[in-house]
């Protein structure tokens, strides 16, 4: 019951983490191309 709540969890954060990172890396493209 615990571990699911947990690997939900996770898999959350890392979706999160994913998209800040590749929103990041996007803007500071377009940023340096401008």
């Amino acid at each position: 019951m615990g571990g699911e709540i947990f690997s939900t969890a996770v898999l959350i954060f890392g979706m999160v983490l994913v998209g800040l990172s590749v929103g990041f890396l996007m803007l500071k493209v377009q940023g340096g191309e401008e």
